[in-house]
């Protein structure tokens, strides 16, 4: 597998984080835990498997409490536009909300003969950086005259420090808004509620404990459990495993 990160340009960076190409050689699965953001992904080559289905090659995806599985066959590559927490609900005309633990072909958003041609100039050209161009250019097309809620980004920026440790009504506090406007302000614009964000944010944090080497034990104390058995419980709900048999079985996760 190859990756290329890119950039976003600066009238593109309020509403995507980066712009990501994957290259498969070879027939690849991974399992994708669950996300904290929404992303378009374009295929220019070969297939792609979400759960053992057929992947459309143009798509949009939103935030999943639940682990996916994506099989790759050989020569298989994708650009994807990876959306600040905030972002993609400047492009879409769904409800963001209505795409959680969901993936929507784009064609329901725009013309076919629209992603048909942005197809083609994507699996045209052999540079990274022009195929960029080209994705950067149909979102351009797709915005909206909307701007990103700045209380609903504050209430993200929070979340984030905090590595999802903390109370919702302390976070609607924060942001001055009562705990049901801050509710719906952030499932408008992110697509969950702050506190299932908060949840994905801390999940997270334990994945990058562990990959640093970090004891189950002091993962626990670190990510604000109360206990071992909580944090096993709160992993388990989110991927379906306890910590230990999951970084034992799944190798290759992202």
């Amino acid at each position: 597998m190859q990756t290329a990160t890119l950039a976003p340009s600066a009238r593109l960076r309020r509403y995507i984080q980066r712009f990501l190409v994957v290259e498969y050689t070879s027939g690849w699965s991974n399992t994708l835990l669950p996300g904290l953001g929404m992303v378009a992904a374009f295929r220019f080559k070969g297939e792609c498997l979400i759960n053992d289905r057929k992947a459309p090659n143009a798509l949009v995806t939103g935030i999943w409490d639940k682990t996916r599985t994506l099989t790759h066959s050989g020569c298989c590559a994708n650009v994807l536009a990876i959306f600040t927490a905030t972002g993609a609900a400047a492009f879409l005309r769904e409800p963001v909300e209505h795409l959680f633990n969901g993936t929507m072909p784009l064609e329901y958003q725009v013309r076919r003969s629209q992603l048909d041609l942005v197809e083609e100039q994507i699996s045209e050209p052999s540079d990274h950086a022009r195929r960029v161009q080209v994705l950067e250019q149909f979102l351009m097309q797709q915005i909206q005259n909307r701007i990103p809620d700045p209380l609903v980004a504050v209430a993200v920026h929070r979340i984030r420090t905090t590595r999802g440790s903390l109370r919702i009504d302390h976070l609607a506090r924060h942001t001055g808004l009562s705990q049901s406007a801050l509710e719906r302000r952030f499932r408008r614009e992110v697509g969950t509620s702050p506190k299932k964000f908060a949840a994905l944010v801390r999940l997270r944090h334990v994945v990058g404990l562990r990959r640093a080497g970090a004891s189950f034990t002091d993962i626990a104390q670190a990510a604000g459990y109360a206990d071992q058995p909580h944090f096993i419980k709160d992993f388990k709900r989110f991927t379906g495993q306890a910590p230990e048999s999951f970084f034992q079985t799944a190798s290759t996760f992202c």
